[in-house]
């Protein structure tokens, strides 16, 4: 990164030396002189503004920017969530947004647990000891591209071997109370 800032800043005096000399052989000459003189100019100028474009650009993408969100969940997952509370509240614990790792433990190295940091909406957890009992998806439209569809897929394949359940709703069914309750239901008791 410091090699291509610093190549960057050659690149922008040569040019600016170019940009000088095509300008110095231009004034005041006739012919061939000012001919050249105008092409050292003109290429020095462009060189120039590609240089501080590149300089600018590189700035932009290492300056990061942060904003604060408005809230933790959208509309529909607070509402989901709501519905999720009323299920069990006596036994169970709703928690949102918990990634796999806090619930699931890789037992071999034959990979990297970077795989379990995939972040899962729901996780049901016994009230009293905090054991994950069931975990939850609501799935919007953005599952429906294939790199989403990969990672649910890996997600289900990584519940399966560590046998925790998954139970995964779409924003339509997550509107159905019965049907929410009884699928979360028949996976916990």
């Amino acid at each position: 990164m410091k090699k291509n800032k610093t190549l960057c800043i050659a690149i922008f005096v040569a040019a600016l030396a170019c940009l000088v000399f095509g300008v110095v052989c231009a004034v005041g000459r006739e012919g061939t002189w000012r001919t050249v003189g105008m092409i050292f100019a003109a290429f020095g100028a462009v060189a120039l503004i590609v240089c501080v474009a590149a300089l600018a650009r590189k700035e932009e993408l290492t300056t990061a920017r942060y904003a604060r969100k408005k809230s933790l969940l959208t509309p529909c997952e607070i509402e989901f969530l709501q519905a999720l509370k009323r299920i069990e509240s006596n036994r169970c614990e709703v928690l949102y947004q918990v990634a796999l790792v806090s619930v699931i433990d890789k037992k071999t190295q034959t990979a990297y647990r970077n795989e379990l940091f995939r972040i899962i909406d729901y996780a049901f957890v016994d009230r009293r000891t905090y054991a994950p009992l069931l975990l939850v998806e609501l799935n919007d439209s953005s599952h429906l591209r294939a790199d989403r569809k990969l990672r649910d897929e890996k997600v289900a394949e990584i519940c399966r071997k560590a046998k925790m359940p998954l139970v995964t709703f779409t924003v339509e069914e997550s509107r159905d109370f019965a049907l929410v309750k009884k699928r979360i239901l028949s996976k916990i008791l």
